[in-house]
């Protein structure tokens, strides 16, 4: 069997789409007159009539509406492979978007490892504690600090360990441990800028009136600036596990009491849910979510 003009048949599902010779042929940067003749040699290729034609508005025949649901699949399969198949072939430049205390504590310690795997692809790390708009902002990817409810991205949890509280050793008696929660009056608390992990713990370890302990002590933009000043000794911080894991095993953070606590809050990338993903942005994800297990699995077998 002869297949149709491949023009022939974009020509018509645009104008279907469209109800107009006119909007499709603005769509495919041709004159409606260029649309007018494929839609005829189409009807003539395949013998059957596709458009009543009258003065007010262009009409799908029966056979046409039939014709244009059956083959606009196989269209935007052609259209998907085309994109992918020059995405693979196009510039291998990743970038993503992430809190600079993700960026510093977590994802660029593991960079180079992704960097010997695949050294043809450049990473560039944009940090920014805003929610940014992936394709206005010309970004790839974005790991967000929340619930993982995104509207329109496609969403992959990567990291959910446990709140602990650290510190400086400097900052705790001999023994390194405070003997009950309540000694947390003593010390100056540690916040990033919503200061609602502190609260989520203090209550989950039966401080009364944790809501006024909450509002004292220094806050932070993010938890990088939290990290850094429990490291310089100015209090307690209560951080993710996995974002302090060179600290804990060199002792410069130390862990003064046990007790840690789940929360709803967690790490997920997110990207559009509509893009086709070249094959370098393929293993970059590939590759972050193995490392996020990884690092899970770390901190939940402990």
């Amino acid at each position: 069997m002869k297949f149709p003009p491949l023009h022939a048949l974009l020509c018509f599902e645009a104008t279907g789409r469209h109800a107009s010779m006119k909007s499709a042929a603005g769509e495919l940067f041709v004159t409606p007159a260029a649309i007018s003749q494929q839609i005829a040699k189409l009807e003539k290729a395949v013998g059957v009539t596709l458009f009543i034609r009258n003065t007010k508005r262009l009409e799908l025949t029966p056979e046409g509406k039939i014709y244009l649901r059956a083959i606009r699949p196989a269209l935007g399969q052609i259209a998907d492979a085309t994109q992918r198949l020059m995405s693979d072939n196009g510039p291998n430049t990743i970038t993503v978007s992430c809190t600079s205390g993700f960026a510093m504590q977590w994802l660029l310690p593991r960079l180079p490892d992704f960097q010997a795997l695949c050294p043809g692809i450049e990473v560039l790390i944009s940090t920014t504690n805003r929610l940014v708009d992936l394709l206005g902002d010309g970004v790839d990817f974005a790991v967000r600090h929340g619930l993982g409810r995104y509207p329109g991205l496609e969403v992959e949890m990567l990291i959910n360990d446990r709140l602990q509280p650290v510190c400086s050793p400097s900052l705790l008696p001999e023994s390194r441990f405070l003997s009950s929660p309540i000694d947390l009056k003593n010390y100056n608390l540690l916040h990033d800028e919503h200061r609602e992990d502190w609260g989520l713990w203090l209550r989950a370890v039966g401080i009364e009136d944790a809501e006024a302990a909450v509002q004292k002590g220094s806050v932070f933009v993010d938890s990088n600036g939290v990290i850094e000043a429990a490291l310089a000794g100015m209090g307690i911080a209560l951080v993710r596990r996995s974002l302090i894991r060179e600290e804990l095993a060199s002792g410069r953070l130390v862990v003064p009491f046990r007790a840690t606590i789940d929360t709803p809050i967690a790490y997920y990338l997110v990207y559009d849910e509509t893009a086709i993903l070249p094959k370098s942005s393929r293993q970059f994800r590939d590759w972050l979510v193995s490392q996020a297990v990884a690092s899970q699995r770390e901190f939940t077998t402990r």
